[in-house]
């Protein structure tokens, strides 16, 4: 280097607009973004990591299978909290479903919640209107 003179400063990282798109889009229940709502800032915040950079990238690769009554679905773990989604490989879409602690015997306990809406069938209406949205619309 000369004397008096900068190196010029490095290549700036490339644009949100240049990066590429993620794998798989990611959806959201109702009670979902309700969920996400109701979470302190610094735990959405960790969140959004985790959807932005894990679920839409590779869900299988980041989560767990459930089993049981909430078969068909996947969790993801971050800190004391989970997300649990639903995959369509097919559609290139994540759907998350819910978004909570995890409070292990507590009527409270994410899956207990999910369960209970589940039985109700609600959960497999918000489901079907997610996926409603997907469909070209008829003109």
């Amino acid at each position: 280097m000369t004397k008096g003179r900068r190196q010029p400063p490095p290549a700036a990282p490339p644009s949100e607009e240049v990066r590429a798109k993620p794998p798989f889009e990611l959806r959201y229940t109702s009670d979902a973004a309700a969920d996400i709502k109701a979470l302190d800032g610094s735990v959405r915040n960790q969140l959004r990591k985790v959807l932005e950079k894990k679920l839409a990238v590779a869900p299988e690769g980041y989560g767990l299978s459930l089993r049981a009554s909430l078969a068909g679905y996947w969790k993801h773990q971050f800190g004391n909290h989970r997300v649990v989604y639903r995959i369509y490989p097919q559609h290139h879409i994540v759907v998350v479903c819910s978004v909570g602690a995890r409070k292990q015997g507590d009527a409270e306990d994410i899956y207990r919640q999910l369960e209970s809406v589940a039985k109700t069938g609600r959960l497999a209406e918000q489901l079907a209107s997610v996926l409603r949205n997907l469909l070209p619309r008829k003109k």
